[in-house]
């Protein structure tokens, strides 16, 4: 009955047949194909990938004769390989700024960043060979309470005289562990006086403020690190609140920071609306930051100096393309790059850093290499140039005499 149709269509069971044959083929080759394809995707790939790692070749090949004949070879000499390749490999790429970091070192560079640290909680500025002054007592830490004040010269670490040293040397006669005890011996208005103090974790913030006259505030900012933003904010409002009518706002030696954290420092001195910058990089062609806020509306003097860097000079581009800031000092450091953290996540916990970016001001000046050029250009005395900035007196700072004259001599 094979031959009879159940249809009454007018067609016997041959075709029937053939079109199951044609659907075998048609199924075959199928998979016929997709094994093709799936074997050309796999071979291409592998070249590909054996084109891209060739130039590694040497790398591998010399780890494997350290693996194979090195006499000391263990676990560990193997993992202390790769990171001196990783570290290599930052050191060789032709960018100053790129670098590989452990575990450890990323944890350390966090955790300095954060503003927070095991130690005394001061700020110490050496002002000539073996002359070491408190410029800063922070709030709530073990120097406060022990009685230590600004002014203070510290003469003695732990026994170790400061005198013919320099300030790290001296530092070093210190120990930083969570509840270590430190014996220091200062020189206030011609005693001495010892102190002791246990080492506990403080935060070191990266802004200090005070009103210099009954309208004119001041603002330093260290680094765009931490707590910055909210420390800035903070410390308008303050000198707001004191009667500020103007502003002193002060970058030298600041060596940068974070890009965000500048951003939002800027918006706080911009109208809204305004260009802050705009990066380019490779792989977001340009990204432009604009300011949200309605920003100070006072007028503002900004201190730069030749170690005012990437961050700070981003702030004062800013401030200078946009009438905002008159810019007093002298050239800052042309940094106009920006660097970006990656991790290593190969079965370790390592982070690369290396150059992404490139920023431009508002006017659309790169000033990698060139730095800003201040409006009016001051020096300072060379007898104040191991003074942290805090720390200058005012009778020497030539260019904040400079800036505060400018500002008193606005019609406000």
């Amino acid at each position: 009955m094979e031959e009879t149709s159940f249809s009454f269509e007018p067609y016997s069971a041959e075709p029937r047949k053939k079109k199951r044959r044609v659907a075998r083929v048609s199924l075959w080759l199928c998979l016929l194909c997709a094994v093709l394809s799936a074997t050309f995707a796999v071979l291409f790939t592998s070249l590909y990938y054996v084109r891209r790692f060739s130039e590694l070749e040497p790398v591998s090949e010399a780890i494997e004769l350290v693996k194979k004949n090195y006499y000391f070879f263990d676990d560990k000499t193997q993992q202390s390989i790769v990171t001196g390749a990783l570290k290599g490999l930052s050191s060789y790429m032709g960018d100053k700024y790129a670098e590989y970091y452990t575990k450890e070192e990323y944890d350390s560079l966090l955790s300095s960043n954060s503003g927070n640290f095991i130690g005394m909680g001061v700020l110490v500025s050496e002002q000539g060979e073996g002359v070491f002054i408190i410029t800063a007592v922070y709030d709530n830490t073990p120097a406060q309470e022990a009685g230590i004040q600004v002014g203070d010269q510290l003469i003695q670490a732990n026994g170790e005289s400061a005198e013919g040293k320099d300030l790290q040397t001296f530092l070093n006669y210190l120990t930083h562990e969570e509840g270590d005890e430190n014996t220091v011996v200062v020189l206030r208005d011609g005693q001495e006086l010892t102190f002791t103090v246990v080492m506990r974790q403080v935060y070191s913030p990266y802004v200090t403020y005070k009103m210099l006259d009954s309208s004119i505030g001041y603002i330093y900012i260290s680094a765009f690190h931490g707590q910055v933003v909210r420390e800035v904010k903070d410390a308008l409002e303050d000198l707001k609140g004191q009667g500020m009518k103007a502003l002193v706002l002060d970058v030298r030696d600041d060596l940068g920071g974070s890009l965000n954290d500048v951003c939002d420092i800027a918006d706080l001195f911009l109208p809204k609306g305004r260009v802050i910058t705009t990066v380019k990089s490779r792989v977001n062609k340009e990204t432009v930051f604009k300011t949200h806020s309605d920003g100070l509306d006072l007028p503002v003097a900004m201190l730069v100096n030749g170690y005012s860097a990437s961050a700070s000079e981003l702030l004062s581009g800013a401030l200078k393309d946009n009438g905002v800031a008159v810019l007093f000092g002298t050239v800052t450091y042309g940094k106009g790059i920006v660097q970006t953290y990656f991790d290593i996540n190969f079965g370790r916990d390592g982070t690369i850093k290396f150059t992404t970016d490139a920023y431009y001001t508002p006017n659309d000046v790169c000033i990698q290499d060139t730095g800003i050029t201040p409006d009016h250009i001051v020096e300072l005395p060379e007898d104040v140039t191991y003074y942290s900035i805090p720390s200058i007196p005012y009778e020497s700072d030539t260019q904040l005499q400079a800036a505060v004259e400018y500002l008193r001599g606005l019609d406000r």
